[in-house]
């Protein structure tokens, strides 16, 4: 080994002295200055360098030592099987290991600050060999992403893909291209890398699991997972915009729970970031054997789905491994807060969801003191659908009484009707009289702003103030053209 300055380590790096890889390593030497991580070293002849404890790769050949692969079937569901895998089949010793090219092939691979060993990525061998017959590969390449080395694990994913290739190559020479690449957080973007080096050939599925953000929110397509590595590209969203990505990544993304944070994850002070990123394969790993299955429902965008514009519909597919080849789109998914997380189609949920309130138990659609100051019901999220019911004003533009049309406006308007119900308030409930005064409160009560609520005391007045303050402003309105004055 030999110590070196950082001009030195950039001229180390060749033809790789990118804009990407540079500022990567800018960021490391920055946090390894904080860190009083020592002296940069590079690694001769493999022209890696070190920055305190963070190995950044260059130019190194497959196969690498800091890259294993162990294989996991129901001749061996315990002990893996470590897989050699070389330039040739000849030199590899897949031919004489477990594996049967006659069975499915799923390649698991873990993120940045994790191993192979991951509860729920380990889960996964258990569900899949108690489903069925299954070559399980999973990949270790923990030596090259540890904590807190995030960025140069970020520029370790390209190695960590070719030789990823490698194995996926190895299977092809042994007579089958079933293989499903199944990556976490950092690992599903390994897996672009991956379908970039088997390029002319096209893989038949990759999975991806809360795909990592930083560092790749400006990434150029051959540099992040999407659409184009895998014949069928499916991902599942939950903890976006802080360690997963928020933008669509495969032919069908699903959205958990809106994507962001995911419910139980407040619970007992763990971390709830680091909690909705590792639901992501708690998921899929309960997906393998579910037989009520995680259902959602489609959305045109996310931006819909923060305006309100994706409710529930009939367009529903599952998630999961059992996710259909050939799906497409944005779909929305709800779970529940602890295991078991599925909840099925989200008919069968309904009952679970509702909560009961003041307005259900008294069959009223609406808060009655947001009814006196949204007449219109113009803060609700349906206003601008068609009203099934008739209302004061004409919602056609070339009506008579349309009143931008008719030079009335609706300042005036507006103004008399505040007005007018101030005063039938201050009338009804004037607080200066202890009789009054509790009257106001029962309503309150009535309204759902008190968990003690007396169902019958006062319930007939309640409704029929409601029915007399709609009929008469309906009478009043009912006229083709309202004169104010």
């Amino acid at each position: 080994m030999a110590h070196g300055t950082i001009t030195e380590m950039i001229d180390s790096v060749g033809e790789y002295t990118s804009k990407r890889l540079i500022i990567l390593i800018a960021t490391t030497l920055h946090l390894a200055h904080i860190a009083h991580a020592g002296p940069v070293i590079v690694r001769q002849p493999r022209s890696d360098f070190v920055v305190g404890t963070c190995t950044w790769v260059v130019e190194r050949p497959c196969p690498d030592q800091d890259i294993k692969f162990y294989l996991f079937t129901r001749s061996n569901p315990e002990d893996r099987q470590y897989v050699h895998i070389d330039e040739t089949l000849e030199k590899s010793n897949l031919s004489s290991s477990y594996f049967n090219p006659s069975l499915p092939t799923k390649v698991i691979i873990h993120g940045y600050n994790g191993d192979m060993f991951l509860e729920p990525l380990i889960k996964m061998k258990g569900e899949y060999l108690n489903r069925g017959s299954y070559n399980l590969f999973y990949v270790d390449w923990s030596v090259l992403g540890p904590g807190p080395c995030y960025p140069s694990a970020v520029h370790n994913t390209k190695h960590v893909g070719t030789c990823i290739a490698q194995l996926v190559q190895r299977i092809l020479d042994i007579g089958t291209d079933n293989v499903h690449l199944i990556g976490f957080s950092l690992g599903a973007q390994v897996t672009n890398y991956a379908s970039v080096k088997l390029r002319p050939f096209k893989l038949r599925r990759i999975s991806g699991l809360d795909p990592a953000m930083p560092l790749f929110i400006t990434a150029d397509k051959d540099d992040k997972l999407d659409q184009t590595d895998a014949s069928f590209v499916d991902v599942i969203h939950t903890n976006a915009l802080v360690q997963g990505k928020i933008e669509r990544c495969g032919h069908v993304d699903f959205y958990m729970n809106g994507g962001i944070i995911q419910p139980g994850c407040w619970a007992g002070g763990q971390n709830p970031m680091a909690c909705s990123h590792h639901r992501a394969p708690d998921y899929f790993a309960e997906s393998i054997r579910s037989l009520t299955g995680f259902w959602g429902w489609k959305c045109e965008s996310y931006i819909y789905y923060l305006l309100g514009f994706c409710p529930h519909n009939n367009h529903q597919v599952v998630a999961g491994e059992d996710c259909i080849v050939g799906t497409e789109g944005m779909f929305m998914i709800t779970t529940n807060a602890d295991s078991p997380f599925a909840i099925g189609r989200w008919t069968d949920a309904m009952g679970l969801l509702k909560t009961p309130n003041a307005l259900n138990k008294f069959s009223l659609k609406r808060d009655p003191f947001i009814s006196d100051i949204d007449q219109w019901g113009k803060l609700e999220g349906n206003f601008n659908n068609v009203e099934q019911l008739p209302t004061p004003y004409s919602q056609d533009p070339n009506g008579d009484d349309w009143p931008y049309f008719n030079h009335i406006g609706t300042n005036k308007l507006t103004k008399d009707y505040i007005k007018k119900i101030i005063e039938q308030d201050n009338d009804r409930y004037d607080e200066s009289t202890g009789d009054n005064a509790a009257a106001h409160l029962n309503l309150l009560k009535h309204a759902g702003m008190s968990n003690a609520i007396n169902q019958n005391e006062g319930l007939s007045d309640f409704r029929k103030r409601l029915q007399l303050k709609e009929a008469s402003v309906v009478e009043q309105y009912s006229s083709p053209m309202y004169n104010p004055f």
